[in-house]
């Protein structure tokens, strides 16, 4: 990372039948919450004093919703965009702060329906690409180890909400499968998505990142890069909190994870932009379960 993280940059853009509106100087708060397996990301946004007309047009004319965050002299990249769910409107003060309650991939996971049989021979990633082809609002991105999954020996039907028939074929084929900012991503249980970002006390890491059964937990100033399926390459000693000792020697300083969860949180207006990864280890180029 060769900018310097300072001066945070915010970006709201909300969208719908009445146009969009772009929000950059009022005061925005936020708390982005992803996950690389199927239970839906969600963000809480709140932005302070839109107008009236804006206020009450919110989650009906405006129904779309696309966050940023970053820095002047680094990226400034969508950390969440999805539909709006709900709104509440409070007075603090002379200020009014306008809540909204959001999900990622609504549409498609509420009306995304399927019927279909396929014959004998078919490969899984055909039957993902239809599903996801049935779900509005959805689009396909990167899927790792899925091209590897053997073909069926005999026909395969399909049938009700495509989310519960993604699902299934997780669960047999062992993979994980969400949607992202409205786009469709896959990775075997043992694979990664492409992207790797160093975490590090020169890349804000903040503290020492906290062993877990399956990996680690470690917390820095706000990066988009870091996402559910990508690695990290945690360069730090870690805290054993069972003896409270550092675990210099057995975990030599760190190690590359891959995120399987992630939570951004911030204002464009105080000290908070963090964002808290959870992720499993990396050992011998495979994930460890």
């Amino acid at each position: 990372m060769s900018y310097r993280q300072w001066k945070r940059v915010v970006e709201v853009t909300i969208s719908g039948k009445a146009g969009s509106i772009t929000v950059r100087d009022l005061k925005i708060d936020f708390s982005v919450s992803k996950s690389i397996g199927s239970k839906q990301n969600t963000a809480t946004i709140s932005v302070w004093n839109l107008t009236k007309s804006h206020r009450r047009q919110l989650g009906e004319e405006f129904d779309t919703i696309e966050l940023k965050a970053g820095y002047a002299e680094g990226p400034v990249s969508t950390i969440f965009k999805g539909s709006i769910r709900d709104v509440a409107h409070t007075k603090e003060t002379a200020d009014i702060k306008s809540e909204m309650e959001c999900g990622d991939g609504d549409e498609g996971i509420g009306k995304g329906a399927v019927s279909k049989t396929f014959p004998a021979g078919t490969k899984p990633k055909a039957i993902i690409e239809h599903v996801v082809g049935e779900m509005p609002g959805t689009t396909k991105g990167e899927m790792k180890g899925i091209d590897d999954l053997p073909a069926y020996k005999r026909p395969v039907s399909i049938y009700g909400w495509g989310f519960r028939e993604l699902d299934k074929l997780g669960r047999e084929h062992g993979f994980y499968w969400s949607i992202q900012n409205g786009e469709f991503q896959a990775v075997k249980n043992d694979r990664t998505l492409s992207g790797t970002t160093v975490v590090s006390r020169e890349t804000g890491m903040i503290g020492i990142p906290e062993v877990t059964d399956k990996g680690c937990k470690v917390k820095a100033l706000l990066n988009p890069s870091i996402a559910p399926g990508r690695m990290i390459d945690v360069r730090s000693d870690f805290l054993d909190e069972a003896s409270g000792q550092d675990k210099r020697k057995s975990d030599d300083g760190g190690g590359i994870f891959r995120v399987s969860e992630v939570t951004f949180s911030g204002t464009n207006r105080s000290e908070e932009f963090y964002v808290e990864a959870e992720g499993n280890r990396i050992e011998g180029g495979k994930v460890v379960k």
